[in-house]
C-alpha cells in the first residue's frame, strides 16, 4: 500500500499511531418498500418502537455524561431527547407511511432531508450546529429499525486511532477514552463538542481531513499528527520511528512544564504578565487550575444558552452556573463576556427571522440592546454574583462594541438592573468592572475614547482580523488570507494597548493569537500584559515568557510594525526566534 497523507488542522496536540477504527455517521440510504394495507399500523408501531429504543440509548448517554464529563455537557443529550419525540419529526413520519404505503426507513429519510434543507437554507452556523443534533438523533433512529449495531466502540479491545466524518456527542460520550489514541474528522471545528472533550483529556485531534474515512479502510496504519494537523496512512518504519520520537519529546516536555507551573510568568528582565484561560465548560476549568493560570479571561455565556436551547435559560439558570464557575476558580477573578449569539451563532429563537449576512448584522451587544428583557435576565444574575464575591471577582465584558454610544448605553443599562436589584433588597458592589472587546476595526480605532469609558478592554483577535481583511477563516478558498502578523493588524493592536495604558486600565488578548509562539514575543513587545488563551496553550506560553527579554521583545516589535507585509513579518519573526525555539523545543 502506498503512502498517502491528508492535511486539514490540528485541535488538540498530539502524535497518536496506531490501527484505524472508521465510523461513519451520516445517514444511512433506506430502501423504499412498499407495504401492504394491513402493514401500516405494525409498521408505524415499529417506527416508534425504534424512537423509544433510542430515547432510552439517549437518557443513558446523559447519566454517562453526567458522571465522566459534568452537568453542563450532560445537559445536552435533554436536547437530543426532546429531538427524537419531537412530533415535528414522528407526525410527517406517519403520515408519508399512512399515505405512501411505505417502511418507515424511507419515510423517515424523506422528512430527514426535508429539514436538512431547510436548516440549510436559512445558511448559518449556529442552524448547522443545530442541524448536527438533529442529524444525530435522526441518524440513531434509521440505525435502530434497520438493526445496526450502533454501540460498537463500546467493545474496543485495544487502543485505536478513531477516524470519523463527524463525531456527534452521542457518540463521543459513550467512547472509552483509555481506548482511544485520538481523534482524526473530517468535519469539526476548535470549538465543537468533540475538540472540547479531546483538550480537556489529551487526545490528539486533528479536523478537516476530507476524504479520510475512504483512507482509513483501505490502510493498515495511520500517524496522526495533531500538531500539524494531518493524517499519514500506512507510513513506513522511518516515518513511525520519527513520529514516536516526536510523541516522546511532547510528552517529556509536557512533564518539564509541570515543574515550572507554580512560577510566575515574568520575562528574564522581570516584565510580569499574567496569564489567563479562556472557558466554554466548567469542565475546563480543572484544567486551568491544572496549569495554575491567573483568573478566567473569557467565559463565552453561550453555551448555557445553547445547553437550554429551546428553551432560554431564567434568572437562577445564569447564577447557578455562574456561581459555580466563580467557586471554582476561587479567589482568582473571572471575566464572563455577555452573551455573543448572532452571528455565526445565531439565536433565532431570540431574533426571529434568519439574517441575510448575519455576521454583519444583529449579534453581540447589538442583539442585547434589541431585546432588553432577554439581556435584563442575564445582567441580574451577574450582578447578584458580584454581590455574593469579594470585590473585582467577578468582571463583565460587552462584545462587539462598535462604538462609545453602544458601551454608554449598556452601562447605564447596568446603572438601572443594579438600582432595581437594591430595590428588591439584593447586595451588588458600587462598581462592578464593565470592560469591551476590541474586536471589530472601529472599536480598535476608538480606543483612546473607549479606554476612557471602559474598566478594561480586551482584543479578540478572531473577529478583528476577520472584520479588518474582510476574510472568513472557515472559507477555505481565502483562508491563506487569515493573517495575524497582517501590519494592519499589528497596527491596531499596538493602538488598543497604548489606548489602555494611557488610562491606565487592564488591556487583554483573548483571540487565538494570544497563544501562538510565533507572535507571543511581539505581542510582549508591543506592550501586552494579559494574555488569555485554551488552557491547553497556557504551560508552553509560559515556558516561552520566561525566556523572553522584554527589551530584545519591544525591539522586534518596533521592527515587525516598520514592515509592510505579513509574510516579511513571519520571516522576521522566524529568523530572531528560531534559535530561542529550539534551545527551549518549541514547537512552531
Amino acid at each position: 500500500m502506498s503512502r498517502k497523507e491528508i492535511t486539514g488542522s490540528g485541535v488538540s496536540p498530539g502524535i497518536a499511531i496506531g490501527k484505524a477504527v472508521v465510523q461513519e455517521t451520516r445517514p444511512i440510504p433506506a430502501l423504499r418498500i412498499p407495504l401492504a394495507a394491513d402493514k401500516i399500523d405494525e409498521e408505524i408501531a415499529r417506527f416508534h418502537r425504534a424512537v423509544e429504543a433510542v430515547v432510552s440509548r439517549i437518557k443513558r448517554n446523559q447519566a454517562r455524561a453526567e458522571k465522566t464529563l459534568g452537568h453542563e455537557y450532560a445537559a445536552i443529550f435533554e436536547a437530543h431527547r426532546l429531538i427524537a419525540q419531537d412530533p415535528a419529526i414522528s407526525s410527517p413520519v406517519e403520515e408519508i407511511i399512512r399515505s405512501e404505503h411505505v417502511n418507515a426507513e424511507w419515510a423517515l429519510e424523506q422528512v430527514v432531508a426535508n429539514v436538512v434543507a431547510r436548516f440549510e437554507n436559512l445558511g448559518d452556523l449556529y442552524f448547522a450546529d443545530r442541524r448536527l443534533d438533529f442529524l444525530d438523533v435522526a441518524t440513531q433512529i434509521l440505525r435502530m429499525l434497520q438493526g445496526q449495531d450502533i454501540d460498537r466502540l463500546n467493545d474496543l479491545k485495544e487502543p485505536v486511532v478513531l477516524v470519523a466524518d463527524e463525531l456527534p456527542p452521542s457518540l463521543a460520550v459513550q467512547l472509552p477514552l483509555d481506548k482511544i489514541l485520538g481523534f482524526a474528522l473530517e468535519m469539526g471545528g476548535p470549538s465543537s463538542h468533540t475538540t472540547i472533550i479531546a483538550r480537556s483529556f489529551g487526545i490528539p485531534t486533528a479536523v478537516g481531513l476530507h476524504n479520510a474515512c475512504h483512507e482509513a479502510m483501505e490502510s493498515q496504519l495511520v500517524a496522526l499528527d495533531a500538531f500539524e494537523g494531518k493524517i499519514i496512512f500506512d507510513p513506513d518504519t522511518a516515518e513511525i520511528h520519527a513520529y514516536e520520537s516526536k510523541r516522546r519529546n511532547y510528552h517529556e516536555q509536557q512533564a518539564q512544564l509541570l515543574h515550572v507551573r507554580d512560577l510566575p510568568a515574568v520575562t528574564r528582565d522581570g516584565r510580569k504578565l499574567r496569564l489567563l484561560a479562556n472557558v466554554d465548560l466548567p469542565v475546563e476549568v480543572d484544567l486551568a487550575n491544572r496549569w495554575n493560570v491567573d483568573g478566567i479571561g473569557l467565559h463565552r455565556s453561550e453555551f448555557l444558552y445553547m445547553k437550554m436551547s429551546p428553551a432560554l435559560p431564567s434568572e437562577m439558570d445564569h447564577l447557578r452556573f455562574y456561581r459555580d464557575l466563580v467557586q471554582r476558580m476561587a479567589p482568582r477573578p473571572v471575566t464572563i463576556r455577555t452573551f455573543d449569539l448572532g452571528g455565526k451563532k445565531l439565536a433565532h429563537d431570540i431574533i426571529g427571522n434568519p439574517e441575510t449576512n448575519p455576521v454583519l448584522g444583529l449579534r453581540g451587544i447589538r442583539l442585547c440592546l434589541s431585546k432588553p428583557d432577554f439581556f435584563r435576565t442575564q445582567l441580574r444574575a451577574l450582578l447578584r454574583l458580584a454581590g455574593e464575591q469579594p470585590e473585582g471577582r467577578v468582571r463583565i465584558m460587552i462584545p462587539l462594541v462598535s462604538g462609545i454610544e453602544e458601551f454608554r448605553i449598556t452601562r447605564l443599562f447596568v446603572q438601572q438592573t443594579t438600582a432595581e436589584l437594591r430595590a428588591e433588597g439584593f447586595e451588588v458592589p458600587e462598581h462592578v468592572p464593565l470592560g469591551a472587546m476590541v474586536e471589530v476595526p472601529s472599536a480598535a480605532m476608538m480606543a483612546t475614547e473607549l479606554a476612557q469609558e471602559a474598566d478594561f478592554l480586551s482584543i479578540g483577535t478572531n473577529d478583528l482580523i476577520q472584520y479588518t481583511l474582510a476574510v472568513d477563516r472557515a472559507n477555505e478558498l481565502v483562508a491563506n488570507l487569515y493573517q495575524p502578523s497582517h501590519p494592519a493588524i499589528l497596527r491596531l493592536i499596538r493602538q488598543v494597548i497604548l489606548a489602555g495604558a494611557a488610562e491606565g486600565i487592564d488591556v487583554a488578548m483573548c483571540g487565538e493569537t494570544a497563544s501562538d509562539p510565533l507572535m507571543v514575543p511581539l505581542l510582549v513587545g508591543l506592550g501586552l500584559t494579559n494574555f488569555s488563551m485554551n488552557p491547553q496553550a497556557v504551560p508552553v506560553v509560559r515556558h516561552l515568557i520566561r525566556h523572553l527579554s522584554y527589551r530584545e521583545s519591544a525591539h522586534i516589535a518596533r521592527e515587525a510594525l516598520k514592515m509592510t507585509t505579513a509574510r516579511a513579518v513571519e520571516e522576521y519573526l522566524l529568523e530572531r526566534l528560531a534559535v530561542l525555539f529550539a534551545k527551549i523545543k518549541i514547537r512552531i
